[in-house]
This record gives structure tokens, sequence and C-alpha cells, in this order.
């Protein structure tokens, strides 16, 4: 008799279609790459109002009232301390505990595959542990660490954790002994979390580095770009906003010459977009804001990826590669670990450094695919993803669970 379905419940903050980030897409991909294996799954979330449940391309979907002071993209909305104060009390939303271990009794998974907990009190975690679940953990930002995700503040890149984030997280730090297994959608992120001795209780055959599922919306096996012409064209697909590095890219393409050149920056600002349109003024810098994809990368040659966070992965990068578009990108954090090739790297917000690269890229012929795309894009695919985490899923329920091992020898036969 052959084993039942290995039953599988993810939670992270939001869950398309609402959608403010990569992690809700990650998520859902991995989700719906499971189901169509045959495994069981579902997903719970935050909703901004009443409890609800659906069915999402296979995927079982709880949508849960969050419980804090204000929903998460209200947080610009309200003041400094009131910020700081609902993150506080967030570590103890006891309700969203109860509306948790609800979801679990009434799904009965095998496992829970937490993600991003912004805005999710890490007492979630103890709903799953009382009831006997194992939990595994994908890290994809820096939430567990900094209150702000990014471990970036004004000065740039924090090298150690501030003391306002350590009482702002202070709960996490004990919470995070209740996960039995760790993933990461890049080596840096990890690495960071086990510097400041989160996770160091997980043996290390049962942490790994996942990357995310690249999926661009109109590309396949069979796309071929248009065939470029005219000016060089350049490209930032992104959040406008100083961490990204876009001011940086601003003041290096101001090295370049008056013509024979453009740039295309497509995403919105969180905040203000004015001193990024002054930096660009007089140039043929074109600000086209919310571009699917596609859209960006049929118009360009090169997407430029100037991060001065050490960004956990770097999805724009993914999608870019996919669509067999070339990347200079800084050589920090996820970013730096798709790239891999130096000559496509520069320091993060070294602006004579990338001014430079760009000249070199002018003065050559226009640029073909990425060197490595066949390597990234082995690591991206839904069923490589959907395998990796079958072998961690495995490895925690242990050796004598039949489910686990069957349910991953037919992944990765697939």
């Amino acid at each position: 008799m052959s084993a039942r379905p290995l039953r599988v419940l993810h939670l992270s903050s939001l869950y398309p279609p609402h959608i403010v980030g990569g992690a809700e897409r990650s998520v859902s991909m991995l989700a719906e790459a499971q189901a169509a294996a045959g495994w069981a799954v579902a997903a719970a979330c935050l909703s901004p109002d009443t409890a609800h449940e659906e069915v999402r391309n296979g995927v079982r979907v709880f949508r849960m009232p969050h419980g804090n002071n204000f929903w998460l993209e209200d947080w610009p909305n309200h003041g400094q301390r009131a910020r700081e104060w609902a993150k506080f009390k967030q570590q103890a939303n006891f309700g969203i505990e109860r509306r948790f271990g609800a979801v679990i009794d009434q799904f009965r998974p095998d496992i829970v595959n937490t993600h991003s907990l912004v805005d999710i009190s890490t007492r979630v975690w103890h709903a799953a542990k009382r009831r006997g679940v194992p939990i595994v953990h994908t890290l994809r930002d820096f939430d567990l660490l900094c209150a702000a995700s990014s471990m970036f503040r004004e000065t740039g890149p924090c090298q150690h954790r501030h003391l306002k984030c350590q009482v702002l997280t202070f709960a996490k730090q004990f919470d995070q002994r209740l996960v039995s297994g760790v993933t990461a959608v890049g080596s840096e992120v990890l690495a960071r979390h086990l510097q400041f001795g989160f996770f160091d209780h997980v043996p290390e055959t049962q942490r790994r580095v996942i990357w995310n599922t690249a999926r661009v919306e109109g590309v396949d096996d069979t796309y071929v770009r248009p065939p470029r012409t005219g000016p060089l064209t350049l490209g930032y697909l992104g959040r406008i906003s100083p961490e990204k590095g876009v001011d940086v890219l601003l003041r290096a393409v101001r090295h370049l010459p008056a013509s024979g050149w453009r740039l295309l920056i497509a995403g919105t600002a969180p905040g203000d977009l004015a001193p990024f349109q002054r930096l660009a003024e007089k140039l043929p810098v074109e600000f086209i804001g919310f571009q699917a994809p596609k859209q960006l990368f049929d118009q360009i040659d090169v997407l430029v990826a100037p991060s001065l966070w050490a960004e956990p992965l770097g999805r724009t990068v993914l999608e870019a590669y996919q669509a067999g578009v070339p990347v200079i990108g800084s050589r920090s954090g996820g970013i730096a670990e798709i790239i891999q090739d130096s000559d496509w790297l520069v320091e993060p917000g070294d602006v004579p450094g990338l001014a430079k690269r760009l000249q070199r890229l002018m003065a050559g012929e226009r640029p073909g695919p990425p060197a490595g795309r066949a390597r990234v894009m082995a690591r991206t695919t839904p069923e490589a993803v959907a395998q990796g985490f079958a072998e961690i899923y495995a490895t925690v329920l242990g050796p004598q669970s039949a489910t686990a091992r069957t349910r991953s020898a037919a992944l990765a036969g697939q």
C-alpha cells in the first residue's frame, strides 16, 4: 500500500493575489509545485479584515486576521514611535498564535514550513511545537535579526545588531530554538543568522540553501528576445529607494557620454521620488513606473542591480537570467552568488567603479545572454526547488518516515 501524500502547511505574511514583494510569489510557486506533485498543501497568511478560506491552483489558503496595531501596508502612515511600539507588541501576539493553531488543527500537517514572518509573531512556532508538528523555517529576509528586515540603515549595511533591533526582536532570539530545520534563499543570509547565534542548534544536515524559483510570465523555452537596435539601453527593476542603490546608478551614468545610451527605471518609490528625479535631470533617463519583468526585459540590453544592502538573493537578477538579459550587479549577498562572474560585479556603492564598467559596456559590442544562464536556470526550476524542500523535509521528519521518503523519491523522479 502506498504512503499517503505528505501534508505541508506553509506560513507567510502574504499570499497571492496580495503581493507587495518577492516572498509571497516564491511561496506560492513552491506550494503550487508541491501540489502539482501530489502533495496535500496549504498556505496560511495574514488578512487585513476577516478570516476566510479559499483554494488557489490546488493550494488550500487560510487567511487570518493579523491582530497587530495596524495592517502591514499601512506602516508608512504612522510615526516612528507608533511603528516601534507596534513592532514590540507584535512579539506577544497571542491572537495569531491561536488562529494559526486552529489552522493546524483543521489541516493536520506533517510539517510546517514558515517563510517571511514580517508582521507575524514567532508565537506561531509555539502553536506548531505544542501540537508536535516539526518546523522548517525559510530565511527570505533579515526580519528575525532586524526591526527593518534589511540589516541596513542610513549610514549603510549593518555590521552588528543595534540595541533597538535587539529589543524589538528579543522574543525571536528565544523562539528560534523551536525550529528543527532551516533553509535560506542565499548563503549569506544563512551565514548572517548563524553569526548572531540563530539556528546554531540545527544540525548542518538540516540546514540548506535553496534558491527561489525563477519564472517570468511570457518567457518559456521557446522565448526569443526581440532584436536590439538603437542606443544601448540599461534597465533597473525594483523598489526605488536608497538601499537598492538607485542613487548610485544615477550618479554613475552622469559619467557616461551625452548620447549613445539610455536608462529605463521601472518600479515605484515607497517614499519621495523627487530626489531621484533631480539626479536624473538632463540625462536620457526615464522613470517608467511599474512594469511586468518581460515588459522591461524586451526593451533593454543590460539590467543593473546596484543594491547597497546584502540582498538575500535578488529575484530581478534571476528573472533577467531567465529572459537572457545580462546583469551588472553589486558584489554583495545573493546578487554576487547568482552572477559569480567578477567582470559583471562591482563593489556596492562604488560610483566610479560602476561608471567605468558601464563605459566599457558602451565601448564594446552589444552583449548577449549571460554566460551563467544554464547554471542559474538549473537551480531555479519549480521541480529543482521543490526537490530541495522534499529532501530537507525528509531529513527533518527522520529516516523512519516512509511518507517523507516516498514523496521525496517521487519528486526526484520527475
